[in-house]
């Protein structure tokens, strides 16, 4: 169904992108629905980081409110640069569906002189920009605040400079974090990647591009009903983790963990509590400030109910005299991971909390008010199988009153690039199936309400996930008459590169070379 753009606009509050004057247009793409994208707080941000640009126009897109865009109604094909924030592999269909659907061509390589640029950003370009790599002209690989506005700047000066296309790319390679995949041809034999062929003067591999987050405030500048937070204003007080926990892949993109000092955070808060007195607040682990006490107060003195993106089990282990300040900012229900049921594996996780610990953590969040609390376990270990989660499940369950409510969410272990499982091999299908199926089947035993992931959707994940350009470009073949998620089309393809569907995915190079490593992750001085 298609939204009511003038509808959506009259409830939004805050910032006005509509009324910025510039030379240029940068439309931001985000590749779902629109109460998701204006939830999306690294979407918000972007908007935001552009619009302050002096020579630009900033303009929006989303995939249920038309095929122009949001502020001014005009075709995608006049924008200058068409910006998309990818999150997860499978948001590659809606980015490719995007492209389809606006006219513009879907592969890097047939577009026009003069057609828009397409610049992808987010988590996913962070991971593994192969699979993203033959329908962008550019890939931002890391965080943008600082470098978003350079490479516009950069991007002005080619047009001054009366560049060509191709000459404007090879112009913004040189600029780190920039991945102009053209310039780079990936050499594949078999099961072994063994690099890349560089094309011109560009750098051996893209630099990953961290920030000084004490530099830039990131917070909500547009305010609305219509998302599926409603009123939410969104801040983020930190970036990165300390625990890197090893299947984890945003520990590892946003690594290390940076704190927003006191006096930044209080500011954020006073701009959000003028439109809103609902706050999520963001981040890898926000317990882990230092000024966490002084922040919750500030919140509580000011009357906001807050929402927190994730809380770290082992931080609150070290803070239970946290939750007396939870219980009085609203808090109704406390989402915890333990990923695992197994104390070992946890411990191998990065996760070390021994049972007993759990189960005390557990029985002093519901002693202290929050009745309710949702963990979220990972299925499809190779390190044991389902019933020890269940067996620690049933003890934790077994610890609870009627006057409380343990909830169950899962989803499926992904290998990621960049982590360190990403090598690992994962477990078949159909073990994947049994598993998901015993895991199910014992807590409908134990009578605990539960949620998981498609498994369909999780294969495809995994097969993506550690993928080439060889894959990737063959997906929008695919999607002529589907999603991209029918199994006996992706057998075929793979049939042809000579990889087997069933097990290819599990464990896809044989090198400890992979399409990802033209990523460095060296980190700069922060």
């Amino acid at each position: 169904m298609i939204l009511n753009r003038t509808h959506l606009k009259n409830m939004e509050r805050g910032l006005s992108l509509s009324k910025k004057m510039g030379k240029y247009l940068f439309v931001g793409c985000f590749p779902g629905p629109y109460k998701m994208g204006m939830a999306n707080l690294g979407y918000q941000s972007v908007l935001k980081t552009v619009y302050d640009c002096p020579q630009w126009r900033v303009d929006r897109f989303f995939t249920d409110t038309g095929m122009r865009t949001f502020e001014k109604t005009i075709p995608l094909i006049e924008a200058d640069i068409v910006g998309f924030t990818l999150g997860f592999e499978i948001d590659i269909f809606s980015f490719i569906q995007f492209l389809r659907d606006s006219g513009l061509k879907v592969y890097a390589s047939e577009r026009l002189e003069n057609q828009p640029m397409i610049l992808v950003g987010g988590p996913l370009a962070s991971l593994n920009p192969e699979i993203i790599a033959p329908f962008a002209d550019i890939i931002f690989v890391g965080e943008s605040e600082e470098s978003l506005p350079n490479l516009l700047t950069a991007w002005e000066e080619a047009q001054v400079l009366g560049l060509s296309r191709r000459e404007t790319l090879l112009y913004l390679s040189r600029f780190p974090g920039v991945y102009v995949p053209q310039f780079y041809l990936p050499i594949v034999k078999g099961s072994i990647f063994e690099g890349f062929e560089k094309v011109g003067c560009v750098p051996k591999s893209i630099q990953k591009q961290w920030v000084d987050i004490r530099r830039f405030e990131v917070f909500s500048h547009i305010y609305t009903s219509q998302t599926c937070f409603k009123d939410l204003g969104l801040m983020e007080i930190n970036r990165g983790c300390g625990y890197q926990c090893r299947f984890c892949a945003g520990g590892f993109i946003y690594h290390p963990l940076r704190q927003r000092p006191i006096e930044m955070v209080v500011k954020m808060i006073d701009h959000l509590k003028e439109r809103t007195s609902h706050l999520g607040v963001i981040g890898s682990d926000v317990l882990s400030h230092p000024q966490w006490k002084d922040i919750i107060r500030y919140i509580i003195k000011n009357a906001l109910t807050v929402n927190f993106s994730s809380l770290s089990a082992v931080t609150l282990s070290h803070h239970l005299d946290y939750l007396p300040y939870l219980v009085k900012c609203g808090i109704k229900t406390l989402t915890l991971a333990p990923e695992s049921g197994d104390a070992e594996t946890r411990k191998y996780f990065g996760k070390d909390l021994a049972d007993q610990e759990w189960i005390e953590i557990i029985q002093n969040i519901f002693q202290f008010g929050i009745p309710k609390v949702k963990l979220y376990f990972m299925i499809g270990k190779t390190f044991h199988d389902a019933e020890k989660d269940l067996d620690f499940i049933n003890k934790l369950s077994r610890k609870i009153d009627s006057n409380h409510r343990l909830t169950i969410s899962y989803s499926f272990l992904v290998p990621k690039p960049h982590t360190f499982l990403e090598n690992m091999k994962s477990l078949s299908f159909l073990d994947l199936k049994k598993e998901k199926e015993r895991f199910e089947n014992g807590l409908r035993k134990m009578k605990i309400h539960f949620s998981g992931e498609s498994l369909r959707v999780a294969w495809v994940e995994l097969l993506l996930a550690r993928a080439d350009r060889l894959v990737a470009q063959e997906i929008p073949k695919m999607m002529e008459s589907q999603e991209g998620l029918v199994f006996h089309q992706w057998k075929a393809v793979l049939k042809k590169m000579g990889r087997d569907f069933d097990e290819w995915p599990r464990q896809p190079w044989e090198s400890n070379i992979y399409p990802w490593s033209i990523i460095n992750n060296s980190e700069r001085d922060l």
